[in-house]
């Protein structure tokens, strides 16, 4: 039975590529590298460095394939591996950035509006929506920004958010309550 590689489940592309199929290695590359770029960019401004470290979070899972274990969540597995790999790469440099910054990178879709007056408002309203999310992710701890990253961003359950985080779920709720409470204070207060 030969199914095809891009239909299968993040379970059965992870066993597929642990047994050594450079296809489902290439998939996995292909399914998660921008999301981990944008995932990157909260983190860093220095668009060389992610590549680089995603670089290496691919090869090393690539040369320690035999020593993984199964995922059935590859996003989730790879996000964690980027953030320790990122972290370590900034402890050597001083270009970091807090999330505080996040609204500020991320990244948009040109849509080639077809007037110059599109564009302008295009461009206003995404100061604004920038804006807006700068202020609400400032009165944030950065552990709650994460969380909320992880929750509306990559919609990860929160099952998921506590494997990646090493959090219980209760944590990760209470987080995120505590999160969103934070946010409508700061709106209750405008």
């Amino acid at each position: 039975m030969n199914l095809d590689i891009h239909t299968l489940s993040d379970s059965l592309l992870w066993k597929r590529f642990l047994e050594g199929d450079s296809s489902a290695y290439t998939q996995i590359y292909n399914r998660t590298v921008q999301d981990l770029f944008r995932f990157g960019l909260l983190y860093t401004s220095d668009k060389e460095l992610i590549k680089d470290c995603i670089h290496d979070v691919f090869v090393k899972i690539h040369m320690n394939r035999a020593k993984l274990a199964p995922t059935d969540n590859i996003a989730a597995y790879l996000t964690v591996a980027l953030k320790n790999t990122l972290f370590n790469a900034l402890k050597k440099t001083t270009d970091s950035l807090s999330f505080d910054e996040i609204g500020e990178r991320e990244e948009t879709v040109d849509e080639s509006p077809s007037t110059p007056e599109t564009i302008y408002i295009n461009n206003e309203q995404e100061k604004q929506v920038q804006a807006t999310v700068h202020t609400m992710m400032s009165v944030l701890t950065d552990r709650q920004r994460e969380i909320i990253y992880y929750r509306y961003i990559k919609e990860m359950s929160i099952d998921e958010i506590s494997k990646v985080t090493d959090m219980n779920n209760q944590s990760v709720s209470n987080s995120i309550q505590r999160a969103l409470g934070r946010i409508r204070d700061l709106f209750k207060r405008k």
